[in-house]
């Protein structure tokens, strides 16, 4: 553990392989040679709308878990990170299906669930009152498969995905201070920066390419 100067604060951390949110701001100011105006609560919140948009960019693996819990009744609260259900393969068809036991269910659209209702094989979300709800009562252990939406980062964290790709993050950052800025020197570098970021990020697109069959 050691202190590492960042700029105009001083931050504690553990080392480790991957980059810190304080290591990810250091390479940012690097790339704008300590140029940014941008507060330090600036800086982080502009790293995690740079985070956000890169996991935002698809259905990443790094973003996909499995939900296990038990139910008994029409309804059970959707996980605090829940964005939406994954496809699964049931007996050669495509869908996003949930299970309770062995038995699976189908999603249908919550604005058509009064077709549904009392009509047993069906579920839909209820994203207001974050709930999966049932077309009958249900009893049992009930799994599925869903992307999650990732926390924003604090200090000393890192982002979800490998530690190879985390300068993305800092050339992303380095391209919308640039726009903030609005002078000449800094937008002569916004077009090289966010290349090298699109450079690193077809990477991961390869990479998370390669993770599914």
């Amino acid at each position: 553990m050691r202190f590492i100067g960042i700029g105009r604060i001083n931050y504690l951390i553990i080392l480790k392989n991957n980059m810190t949110v304080e290591q990810i701001i250091k390479k940012f100011e690097l790339f704008v040679d300590d140029g940014t105006e941008l507060s330090v609560a600036e800086e982080l919140d502009l790293l995690n709308d740079k985070y956000l948009e890169i996991c935002s960019e698809r259905p990443w693996e790094f973003l996909k878990k499995s939900f296990s819990g038990s139910i008994n009744g029409t309804s059970i609260t959707l996980p605090s990170d829940f964005q939406y259900i994954l496809e699964t393969e049931v007996n050669g068809v495509i869908g996003k299906f949930v299970f309770v036991g062995e038995k699976y269910y189908q999603l249908v659209c919550f604005q058509d669930r009064k077709n549904y209702e009392n009509v047993g094989g069906y579920y839909w979300i209820n994203i207001a009152d974050k709930k999966l709800e049932f077309s009958e009562s249900v009893s049992g252990t009930l799994t599925y498969n869903y992307l999650s939406i990732p926390n924003k980062l604090e200090a000393g964290e890192s982002p979800i995905f490998p530690d190879r790709f985390h300068r993305a993050i800092s050339y992303l950052m380095a391209t919308d201070d640039y726009a903030i800025q609005q002078f000449d020197k800094a937008k002569s570098y916004a077009n090289e920066n966010e290349a090298k970021a699109e450079k690193i990020l077809e990477q991961m697109k390869i990479w998370n390419a390669n993770l599914i069959v």
